[in-house]
């Protein structure tokens, strides 16, 4: 079996995706997977270096209209970039990411009659999706808000997979490599890589006053592409116990360390964050798409489990005010960490990946594939799928 992840654009397409892609290959590993995705170096290096195959497709967006010439010119390089690929690798399905790296993979295949399945990690859906939706034989969500956008019969709500070390056991926080312990109040920071400046600055100003009004606590703060010597500088003058980094590719000992966190709203956060329920408060990132960032984190926010502090009202005696209550206040935490675990979806991947398959087999009934799937360790077995459905011998 082949499969084709088509998105990029930002790195949270490509999380999700890749979640998606482990639930694939951890079932059947003769599967092979290909992520089609934009020219952003980051892209190609975060996917071959979880070890599948990356193949760059020409894509841009329509910033202005006196970009538009530029944009068709290089949307038709792209259609033609992506029907070669798609040709050549003769996939069975194709799995759409969302963002502008997979509108001109998604249109090829629409042109080929390859069966399509969209993925949107938003409550309200990017521009690229609604627009795909059309060509598309599935839509698969995070949340029930977002089924209003699409036509009923085309949309499943099934949650959106997290990354596998999310969730941690307490012996891996217990000896963590932060060097932080779990007996302190732990606050995490994790700026993002858009905007992230504005949080790093207003949360160096606050830590002082917090620190004051709570003595045992501690400090994750993941700065981002920029502001990491600066924040170092900072913590060490303060003296206050903290890890800091510009990012941490293991966050789920950070999360499982972390007794409260301070973040922007992108839907895999969103997603992760009531996978491992933790309380929060979101900045949400004001200049996204459609404010998607406002709407993820109200989902929260309007059942108990999250604040919200918009950026332009990020102040630090905002900020002293909320996570020196909340910290200083174990009923609340606990309350908010309930609601947000309540709030997650923890099978999601094999949610999605049943979903896929369902497609799949709807779409091509007659078409012969042959998968292998893993049992019991190293014993391997084929399944050659003919007249009757194969859903009913590997699921």
């Amino acid at each position: 079996m082949k499969v084709i992840f088509a998105g990029g654009g930002t790195g949270g397409h490509l999380i999700a995706g890749l979640s998606i892609a482990e639930e694939i290959t951890s079932r059947f590993p003769n599967a092979e997977v290909i992520f089609l995705g934009t020219n952003k170096k980051s892209e190609s290096v975060y996917i071959e270096g979880r070890g599948y195959k990356f193949r760059q497709i020409k894509a841009c967006t329509l910033t202005s209209f006196s970009r538009l010439p530029v944009f068709i010119f290089v949307s038709l390089i792209g259609i033609i970039h992506s029907l070669i690929n798609i040709i050549k690798i003769k996939p069975d399905i194709i799995i759409g990411l969302g963002g502008y790296g997979s509108v001109l993979p998604v249109i090829a295949a629409y042109v080929v009659g390859v069966p399509i399945v969209l993925i949107e990690q938003n409550v309200i859906p990017g521009r690229a999706n609604l627009l795909m939706a059309r060509w598309v034989d599935c839509v698969l969500c995070h949340w029930e808000g977002t089924t209003r956008w699409f036509k009923k019969g085309c949309i499943h709500v099934t949650g959106i997979p997290v990354r596998n070390n999310i969730i941690r056991d307490k012996m891996d926080i217990a000896d963590n490599v932060l060097d932080l312990t779990s007996q302190k109040k732990t606050l995490l920071i994790m700026g993002g890589s858009q905007g992230a400046q504005v949080i790093n600055k207003v949360m160096l100003q606050s830590i002082p006053r917090l620190k004051s009004l709570i003595p045992d606590l501690q400090i994750i703060h993941l700065t981002g592409k920029h502001g990491y010597k600066e924040a170092k500088v900072a913590y060490d003058k303060m003296e206050i116990r903290a890890f800091v980094s510009e990012f941490l590719d293991d966050i789920g000992i950070a999360y499982g360390l972390s007794d409260m966190v301070i973040c922007r709203a992108g839907a895999n956060t969103t997603a992760e964050i009531s996978a491992v329920g933790i309380p929060v408060i979101f900045i949400p990132y004001p200049y996204a798409t459609d404010n998607h960032q406002y709407w993820n984190a109200y989902e929260l926010a309007k059942r108990g489990g999250a604040l919200i502090i918009k950026q332009e009202e990020l102040e630090p005696e905002r900020v002293i005010e909320l996570v020196s209550n909340l910290l200083m206040n174990d009923d609340k935490l606990n309350d908010m960490r309930k609601i947000n675990k309540s709030l997650s979806k923890p099978f999601a991947a094999k949610r999605v990946v049943d979903k896929i398959f369902q497609t799949l087999e709807a779409k091509r009934p007659k078409r012969n594939i042959i998968l292998t799937r893993t049992v019991e360790g190293s014993e391997t077995r084929k399944y050659i799928k003919k007249d009757e459905p194969y859903l009913t011998k590997i699921l």
